[in-house]
């Protein structure tokens, strides 16, 4: 098996640095920084894609006025205030909204396929995605555990 040093003793320090993208680290061994980038950089990446979901949803009810578009903007500004308290304060109640956020989407979409034209490649595609996303939302609950339970630790001491 190919060993992850040599690999990245290859790629440049921009694509792999050892705080900066921790993603091959188990949660359990992070530092406090190695957490705190991953959380920030999965905050950045779902907090444009909320902000985007909640601005088409703010465009459409001004015009519609249909109630599905008013509860897709209050669930963007509630997932976009849960990256904020889970990257600011490591709350882990926010850290499962935030950590769901994309599934819920993903599902959302599913449910369209299956009501829909029922396209056999979208709904696999789909569903693989759904998978990986729960994959991740479980790496980040566990992130966020062991950052509070170190938090707690160097409290004490």
């Amino acid at each position: 098996m190919l060993n992850k040093s040599i690999f990245f003793s290859k790629v440049p320090k921009y694509l792999y640095h050892k705080d900066k993208t921790p993603y091959f680290t188990n949660p359990k061994e992070m530092s406090l920084v190695q957490s705190q980038y991953e959380l920030f950089s999965y905050g950045v990446l779902i907090g444009t894609i909320f902000s985007f979901i909640g601005l088409a949803a703010f465009l459409n009810y001004k015009t519609s006025f249909e109630f599905v578009y008013l509860i897709w903007m209050i669930f963007s500004l509630f997932v976009l205030a849960s990256i904020h308290f889970t990257i600011k304060k490591s709350i882990m109640l926010c850290c499962v909204i935030i950590s769901i956020a994309p599934s819920i989407l993903v599902s959302h979409l599913i449910y369209d396929q299956l009501i829909g034209n029922k396209n056999f490649v979208k709904m696999v595609l789909l569903s693989t995605l759904l998978m990986f996303l729960i994959k991740y939302a479980i790496r980040l609950i566990k992130i966020v555990y062991y950052q509070n339970k170190k938090n707690n630790l160097v409290e004490s001491q």
